[in-house]
């Protein structure tokens, strides 16, 4: 099941946006609506803001008091965060058994919510500053300074783009159902190139860039890519630039070129698939070659150099990290090949 994120700052038209989607038959979750229900009706979740904001945060027949709520939230940005700590991961939980694919958050960024739910598409509803201004002015009945001053309190919508894979124009002007058309198109043809990705071709080294990177999904001139860290930075990648697949990696060695998922298998075999117990970033020369024959006797000692080592200990170093420990499974390129053969045969 894919996983598809609708967001947007406030005036956007966010909400209409998915009520145009719920005509089309798709049904988008709500994590504003369902974060109030959640405080309303669990009473897991009733019981962790009582214990943290005070037994009459709810009354005796369990009614949410809001106003005590919001005031404790408007104290600190710790209240905030530690309220959010409590509601976030019962919304996200509430949203994975729904069953639904579509979810409609606006601080999906802010929150957390992006890296908590890793979604396989972001769809961002965009408009006019102005419009957005108007909008809200009408909708909540307040002054323009007022309005402005909500949407500046938000992620700044360029932003929201940028981490973004698709675009919304809600102006008013551009056509809603072309533009659905055309996302829905492309999410279409996204989901059928992935279920054809090799595993292996998911994780990938970009020349110039440190670390390594999970392939989101692939546009018509850029890869969409996502850091392999606790950030889980989503951007951009060119053509221009060298992307390499982890599972083309080879290493030399005296006799035929070895996978680089067999040596990384090796190295977790000596680590227990634990973090490296060598300090790759200070060893020694010595202390490199050293290693890389313990896991690999009869690597080429002309050409594996200590930046190769070094590159392979960090790379194995992120993917444990990252829970990624059956390497076999993960870059073996010729077992998904045989595989895919007998499937077309049956």
């Amino acid at each position: 099941m894919k996983r598809i994120a609708i967001t947007g700052g406030i005036g956007s038209g966010k909400s209409f946006v998915c009520q145009r989607l719920k005509k089309r038959g798709i049904r988008v979750y709500d994590c504003d609506e369902a974060a109030k229900r959640l405080m309303r009706q669990s009473e897991s979740l009733k019981t962790a803001l009582r214990e943290l904001v005070g037994d009459k945060v709810y009354t005796a027949d369990g009614r949410l008091q809001k106003r005590l709520l919001a005031a404790f939230l408007l104290t600190s940005e710790a209240n905030k965060q530690a309220v959010n700590n409590i509601v976030h991961p019962a919304v996200a939980q509430n949203f994975l058994d729904s069953g639904m694919e579509w979810l409609e958050s606006a601080i999906l960024f802010e929150s957390g919510f992006d890296a908590r739910l890793k979604f396989d598409h972001v769809v961002c509803v965009t408009a006019p500053l102005e419009l957005r201004v108007e909008r809200v002015m009408q909708r909540d009945g307040i002054p323009r300074e007022k309005a402005l001053e909500w949407i500046r309190c938000q992620m700044p919508q360029e932003e929201v783009l940028r981490r973004s894979d698709f675009e919304i124009v809600n102006d008013g002007v551009s056509d809603l159902e072309e533009q659905f058309d055309e996302i829905l198109k492309n999410i279409q043809q996204l989901n059928k190139q992935q279920l054809n990705y090799k595993k292996m071709e998911t994780i990938l080294s970009i020349a110039g860039k440190p670390g390594l990177f999970r392939l989101v999904s692939q546009g018509k001139a850029n890869l969409i890519v996502e850091t392999l860290d606790e950030a889980k930075k989503r951007m951009p990648a060119f053509g221009t630039e060298r992307i390499t697949s982890l599972g083309d990696i080879a290493m030399f060695t005296d006799s035929e070129d070895i996978p680089l998922w067999k040596v990384l298998r090796n190295v977790g075999e000596k680590e227990q698939l634990k973090t490296c117990s060598l300090n790759f970033k200070k060893a020694s020369s010595k202390e490199l070659h050293t290693y890389l024959g313990e896991v690999l006797p009869d690597y080429d000692r002309d050409r594996v150099h200590d930046s190769d080592i070094r590159k392979l200990l960090q790379w194995y170093d992120i993917l444990v990290k990252n829970g990624y420990t059956d390497f076999k499974e993960l870059f073996d390129r010729e077992e998904e090949e045989e595989n895919e053969e007998k499937s077309d045969a049956e």
